[in-house]
């Protein structure tokens, strides 16, 4: 009894302190990471200076992109060298976050490790410090997961009229890259921005065709890979490109209204989804309002403390669930 009251001593002293030092760690190097970006900017800003045409209006230099995931030599080659590393760093440039790799990771780990302490300091449980730490920890990952998805469909919807605009100019006469410049110029971003860069990469001597699959690599969208794919089919057979983007942004615009009919459609189901998984939620509090001493006694009893974590498992799976059912994929 006397040895298991000192482990568990030991293991509410122990937490907090490795909590803590991770924490102030992780702080030192975000830090040093801020410092080293602020010179890492200006040098950026500098190539800029040289690369771009200060005579040419809303052209700008926006290719020019550090490939080092961290500004720490050790920390770089730990990355370099990670798969999830790579597809993290795709994420965050689909996202449009102006952020490198190990600043992200680093981010994390201290919102992380900074929740867990204030945890186990308020409620001394290192188990629920832990649980809600490692949720903490992942709500930056979970930020640019919904940023790359707006930013995703803001250019789904945008594509179409930049495709109208691109062929409009071809028709007029002008060659793909100075079509892909008017485009950039007069876009609104993101489509404009992702257009830039296309203009950008095939002036330096980039491959039109390499270009636009990088172009569909950055989006991720299903709208800009069909795009990449009548544009390298048109270079390589040879036809009429202002007549293959005219079906492609036929095709776009169909397929959108489809989306539209099936979103409106699955609205309700969507909706049912949400309120079954809060509602339990608000039926909590309401009990805690009105019966402090039930949900407490609960959580204390054997049975209770069995049947609480599975009911929790079986909402968030019903839940995923029914959101699987009406994500239909058009």
């Amino acid at each position: 009894m006397n040895q298991s009251l000192v482990n568990g001593l030991d293991l509410r002293l122990i937490v907090p302190s490795v909590l803590a030092f991770v924490a102030v760690v992780a702080a030192l190097a975000g830090v040093s990471l801020l410092l080293k970006g602020q010179a890492n900017r200006r040098i950026r800003q500098r190539l800029q200076d040289v690369v771009a045409d200060p005579q040419e209006d809303g052209i700008h230099s926006t290719i020019l992109r550090d490939l080092e995931l961290s500004s720490i030599p050790m920390v770089n080659r730990m990355l370099q060298n990670a798969g999830w590393a790579r597809r993290l760093d795709t994420l965050l440039v689909q996202a449009d976050i102006k952020m490198k790799l190990g600043a992200f990771v680093m981010l994390m780990l201290v919102l992380g490790c900074g929740v867990a302490f204030l945890v186990e300091l308020i409620l001394g449980r290192p188990f629920v410090a832990a649980a809600v730490g490692g949720i903490a920890g992942v709500i930056p990952l979970y930020v640019a997961r919904h940023k790359k998805q707006q930013r995703t469909l803001h250019f789904e919807e945008q594509f179409p009229d930049a495709l109208d605009m691109l062929t409009s100019a071809l028709r007029a006469g002008l060659a793909l890259t100075a079509a892909v410049q008017v485009v950039a110029e007069e876009a609104p971003d993101p489509v404009g921005k992702e257009f830039r860069v296309l203009f950008e990469e095939n002036r330096l001597g980039l491959d039109m065709k390499h270009a636009v699959r990088m172009l569909a690599e950055r989006v991720d969208s299903a709208e800009a890979r069909l795009f990449a794919t009548a544009l390298i089919l048109q270079r390589e057979t040879g036809g009429n490109l202002a007549e293959v983007l005219d079906g492609t942004a036929a095709v776009i615009r169909d397929r959108f209204r489809i989306l539209r009919d099936v979103r409106t459609m699955t609205a309700q189901a969507r909706m049912s989804g949400t309120i079954l998984m809060l509602l339990p939620l608000f039926l909590a509090g309401a009990i805690m309002v009105l019966a402090p001493d039930y949900l407490p006694g609960l959580a204390k009893d054997p049975s209770g403390k069995f049947l609480i974590p599975v009911a929790l498992f079986l909402q968030v799976t019903g839940f995923l669930i029914m959101r699987r059912i009406v994500d239909i994929k058009v």
